[in-house]
């Protein structure tokens, strides 16, 4: 009985000792596609280690975790593979900058077109070629005043001729005179005697009413990496002093893509805290607005408003009206002429489904809303055999958080720091486990627990067994 006395409770306590460990050690089971409610596939051509892809409206109106965790990317054999968020901000746009051009101003007289002009051209270029004096000189009828101003500009100053840029879109600056409204038409040169057209007519307008200033100052171009620009004025006001800004793009840059969407206008009512309207817009999903584009239905109108965002409500969250900001609206149209206010720039993104508009008065026809955003883009690692499938939407499913863009800092490395995985799109959304992936999930059985139990209770029974063999051979030994 020695022996029992020196080895049973060693014996049941590492008994104890093993079954904890193993019921701590049994692992988590692994998410599938059939746990979450929708899938896409992937399509991904060639052979990358990673890739990225971007949120779609569909997508978003899937998830419901405010974190974006309830979604997943699994290969071919079901198995899912590192996602991360894509950490390089699209909205710092690497390699995209606002650009002041150099501006060479060139009267124009109103009969120039029908050949009534002997013009002739001076120009001197610097050593790198970069034009530094443009100037025009009047052979015939240099008396006839100018009624118009063209404006030449050099697109390719500070251009690196090892990686060409292109431009997009200019603004105009000029120093205010009152009211200006003006048309241009845009060509681009690369000697400054063969122009090709790339806008046939773009309005610009600067009006102040009551305060209020009433302005439209850009011109979106077609992309273009020709040498120079030039900005025939078709009519208006003239512009003396103009100042023009450049959005300039090189070449292999990844330039963030505004995604546009027309809201859907849900209904009017009086504003119950004030006279006016409140005008309810719904978007499919909650999407990252940055730029709101809202439009008057009437020529030759004007009016103020406030925009509001509704946020919360995901996961439980409380649901509250956000004010953004007050805007100008107007629409004007003088011939054949129309200008619209400008997209309403946020300072910050909102992620909203529900918009709505307070104006002081009734506005009728019913102002319309676009809104643009920039996707959230991920980056997952091609783990195993394709194809990859995004499966989305799901009341417990979550994504662990991995380490992917460590991951990829060799490859960055490699081909330097502004490479980016290539774009997989996403193909036609299936149904995986439907609306039943959101069902509050059933209380699993906590095996954990009841076998820690049930080994407590065990090792109990070892230690009054033993307990009880000792007792009786105490008892024993005394009657002997």
């Amino acid at each position: 009985m020695k022996a029992n006395r020196r080895y049973g409770c060693p014996i049941a306590s590492l008994a104890l000792t093993a079954l904890v460990v193993f019921a701590a050690a049994l692992p988590a089971q692994a998410a599938k596609p059939e746990d979450y409610a929708y899938r896409w596939p992937l399509k991904t051509d060639g052979q990358n280690a990673a890739w990225q892809f971007e949120l779609t409206p569909e997508v978003y109106a899937a998830l419901v975790d405010a974190e974006q965790r309830d979604f997943a990317v699994f290969n071919a054999d079901g198995q899912p593979v590192p996602v991360a968020r894509l950490t390089v901000d699209p909205a710092a746009r690497p390699g995209v900058a606002d650009v002041a051009l150099p501006v060479f101003a060139l009267p124009r007289r109103a009969d120039a077109a029908q050949g009534g002009d002997d013009v002739s051209l001076r120009l001197e270029r610097d050593d790198t070629g970069r034009l530094h004096l443009l100037q025009l000189d009047a052979v015939a009828n240099a008396s006839a005043a100018p009624a118009m101003i063209d404006y030449v500009m050099d697109a390719d100053l500070n251009r690196d001729p090892r990686r060409p840029a292109t431009v997009d879109r200019l603004e105009l600056r000029w120093p205010e005179r009152g009211d200006v409204r003006a048309r241009f038409a845009v060509e681009g040169s690369d000697d400054l005697e063969h122009w090709q057209p790339l806008v046939d007519a773009a309005a610009v307008v600067s009006l102040r009413r009551d305060g209020a200033v009433l302005q439209r100052r850009d011109i979106a171009l077609p992309t273009t990496a020709l040498r120079y620009l030039r900005l025939r004025q078709l009519d208006g006001d003239p512009l003396p002093g103009l100042q023009v800004e450049a959005r300039r793009t090189r070449a292999g840059a990844s330039v963030p893509q505004w995604r546009r969407l027309r809201a859907d206008f849900v209904d009017s009512a009086a504003d119950e805290f004030g006279k006016g309207e409140i005008y309810r817009y719904r978007l499919p999903a909650a999407l990252p607005v940055g730029r709101l584009q809202i439009g008057l239905g009437t020529d030759n109108a004007t009016a103020e408003v406030i925009v509001d965002g509704l946020t919360g409500g995901t996961s439980g969250g409380t649901v509250t009206w956000v004010p953004i900001g007050r805007t100008l609206l107007f629409r004007l149209r003088q011939g054949e002429l129309r200008i619209d206010n400008d997209d309403y720039v946020m300072t910050v993104p909102l992620t909203a489904k529900e918009w709505r508009l307070r104006s002081p008065v009734r506005l009728n026809p019913t102002p319309t809303m676009e809104v643009a955003y920039l996707p959230d883009r991920f980056v997952f690692l091609a783990q195993g055999r394709g194809p990859y499938t995004l499966a989305a939407g799901s009341r417990s499913a979550r994504r662990d958080a991995l380490p992917v863009e460590q991951a990829l800092a060799p490859l960055r490395a490699q081909l330097g720091a502004e490479w980016t995985p290539p774009l997989a799109e996403l193909g036609a959304r299936a149904d995986a486990a439907g609306a039943r992936a959101y069902d509050d999930a059933p209380v699993p059985v906590d095996w954990r627990r009841w076998m820690l139990w049930g080994f407590l209770v065990l090792g109990a029974a070892v230690v009054g067994g033993f307990a009880l063999t000792l007792l009786r051979t105490k008892s024993s030994a005394a009657q002997g």
